[in-house]
């Protein structure tokens, strides 16, 4: 029963990950210089040089670039699982199955945070392998230098379960139903700012999860659909 939930999760979602995963792809085939042939070969980019940066990483805009594409993606992974099923009318069929609501919800978040997880490590993955291949680039690199893309990617499953939480939140006004994914924005960005990930970052993330996570689940024990 979990595996096809599970299943059915996943193919409610696929397509999110697919369209973000396609964005990352491109954004790395110019950060690589990958695309130039391909720009050179139309009549409007005959000066495309795709001149690969000497720093991956560093000095490039793969980081953001990997937060703002992940972020969307979270928003829109957590409100399609939640405030979505409700409006189709397929929560009272979810609820009716033979598995307490906190399985039903804690099999939805883990199918949603392993995609979301999943599609942005692929182009960590990938510019980190083309990074460390020999003569890609002038400038040297270590895998070191991908810390600061891993927080953003360890940071984006916060900002699913707050907009988890907000699609499941019974709330009239719109503003007060976005509370949580408003809130989370302190703990996300402390989680990127502050110096030292293990000892301060990790343990912020780790609770600002727990604390969304519990509420979900309460909010699915509590809420009378």
């Amino acid at each position: 029963m979990i595996r096809a939930l599970a299943i059915k999760e996943w193919r409610e979602t696929w397509a999110f990950g697919a369209l973000a995963l396609g964005i990352y792809l491109i954004y790395l085939a110019s950060f690589t210089g990958l695309s130039a042939p391909v720009f050179r070969a139309m009549p409007w980019g005959s000066r495309a040089t795709g001149k690969p940066p000497e720093l991956p990483f560093i000095v490039d805009n793969f980081t953001p670039m990997l937060g703002v594409v992940g972020c969307l993606l979270a928003i829109a992974l957590g409100l399609r699982q939640s405030a979505w099923e409700p409006h189709q009318g397929t929560s009272l069929y979810l609820l009716h199955l033979p598995l307490p609501r906190r399985t039903i919800l804690a099999t939805k978040l883990l199918t949603g945070v392993g995609l979301l997880l999943a599609c942005a490590l692929v182009p960590i993955l990938l510019y980190g392998t083309w990074a460390a291949w020999p003569r890609t680039h002038a400038g040297p690199f270590e895998w070191s230098m991908t810390a600061d893309a891993f927080r953003v990617w360890a940071m984006t499953p916060l900002v699913y379960l707050a907009a988890f939480a907000s699609g499941i939140r019974p709330a009239r006004w719109f503003g007060t139903r976005l509370l949580p994914l408003a809130a989370v924005a302190a703990p996300a960005i402390l989680t990127l700012a502050v110096p030292s990930w293990w000892l301060i970052a990790l343990p912020i993330a780790a609770a600002a999860a727990a604390v969304l996570t519990a509420t979900i689940l309460q909010e699915a024990e509590t809420r009378d659909y």
